[in-house]
């Protein structure tokens, strides 16, 4: 069994189970939509947590960014400091948006292999009604240009249409026969075409419609998720230039995306891009006010009793290796002394502060882990 399939069965049998409590296609994918979002709702509550506390240090990052202007190294290193002291893990987040394209993945294998996943038809039985449907679309001159693309879908219009066609594989069109993927009166299994073959009837429509809309649903969440950017955060929105653009053309690749698959594909994206909406805004309702400075605190505290993470450790060490790269041993300039074991570019000052930093971290980090007092934090020495 393939990696690929691996992924894909949990959501087959999800899809399944649907199917044989509802009997509908598009009712099972609404219902599959819903179970999809609840998964990743926890996951997507932490995003949001770690992008908008990100938010509320745009001042400080800012301010740092001013004052190492053309030092990035140093720039990092001092952000990556300020992400520690804050508790801000900056890797919150990926793991809801692999969960997300590993979800895509299932269900698009899901639309396009409905007789391997969702009626369990075995890899020979396939292969047979495939090369019977071939030699009969060549008797009668008939082209199929998706056959060897999507050979299931065709397999199962066939079927419905002509099962004649596979008469000599008993109880094949029965079986094909008792799955309903039609949806308010037409195929989720139908591919959109400009170009219907049997003119512009309902089903025809629908099927260019059903991407159109999945685009305006996701247009839509990108607008609303830069209004509340440019709200909570002016200057970082407009800092992002070229990204913004980007934003409000992606969702015209489901557009594309959509015009060459079947349209359960494309009613999936408009369900849960509607439900995602939907649980976005309580979010943003939820995360807001007095609430989110508690939570940030929250957050923060139990951050730092984790200790930095791998992203932060990782960071630290390559700015080590840069800062030896650059060169050691004693030399300097003004205030400056390079450090024979690991050139930082601090100051002593600058590494009294950082050291401090550290220590008063690994003392709120104990007190957390043992139950004890969080020490106050102590005001810098003066030099």
């Amino acid at each position: 069994m393939s990696l690929r399939q691996i992924i894909t069965w949990p959501f087959a049998w999800l899809m399944r189970t649907f199917i044989g409590l509802t009997g509908s296609y598009g009712l099972s994918l609404i219902l599959f939509s819903l179970v999809v979002n609840l998964v990743l709702m926890p996951f997507m509550a932490k995003s949001k947590r770690s992008m908008m506390r990100t938010t509320r240090l745009q001042p400080k990052i800012q301010e740092l960014q001013r004052r190492h202007e053309g030092n990035p190294q140093k720039l990092q290193a001092e952000m990556n400091k300020l992400y520690q002291e804050e508790g801000i893990n900056q890797t919150a987040g990926c793991l809801g948006s692999i969960l997300t394209m590993v979800l895509l993945l299932g269900v698009y294998q899901v639309v396009m292999r409905p007789l391997t996943f969702v009626l369990r038809l075995v890899p020979d039985q396939i292969t047979e009604a495939k090369n019977l449907l071939v030699n009969w679309l060549e008797a009668q001159h008939i082209t199929e240009k998706y056959i060897n693309g999507r050979p299931e879908l065709i397999i199962l219009k066939y079927a419905k249409t002509n099962p004649e066609i596979f008469s000599s594989m008993s109880g094949f069109t029965d079986k094909l026969s008792g799955f309903n993927n039609n949806f308010l009166g037409f195929d989720l299994a139908g591919v959109p075409s400009l170009h219907p073959e049997n003119g512009w009837s309902f089903t025809a429509i629908m099927l260019v419609l059903l991407p159109v809309l999945a685009t305006i649903a996701q247009l839509v969440m990108t607008v609303i998720t830069q209004a509340h950017s440019k709200k909570t955060n002016p200057a970082a929105a407009q800092q992002m230039g070229g990204m913004n653009l980007m934003l409000y053309l992606s969702p015209l690749m489901t557009l594309w995306i959509g015009m060459s698959v079947p349209a359960g594909m494309s009613f999936y994206w408009l369900v849960n891009s509607v439900i995602s909406l939907i649980v976005q805004l309580l979010l943003y309702k939820y995360l807001s006010g007095e609430r989110l400075v508690k939570i940030n605190e929250r957050e923060k505290q139990k951050q730092i009793a984790k200790g930095p993470t791998w992203m932060q450790r990782m960071m630290e060490q390559s700015a080590q290796m840069q800062a030896q790269q650059n060169g050691t041993g004693a030399a300097g300039t003004g205030n400056r002394t390079r450090y024979a074991d690991g050139d930082d570019g601090m100051s002593r000052k600058e590494r009294a502060e950082y050291e401090k930093t550290l220590i008063e971290a690994a003392r709120k980090r104990a007190a957390l882990k043992y139950g004890d007092d969080v020490p106050a934090e102590q005001s810098s020495d003066q030099d």
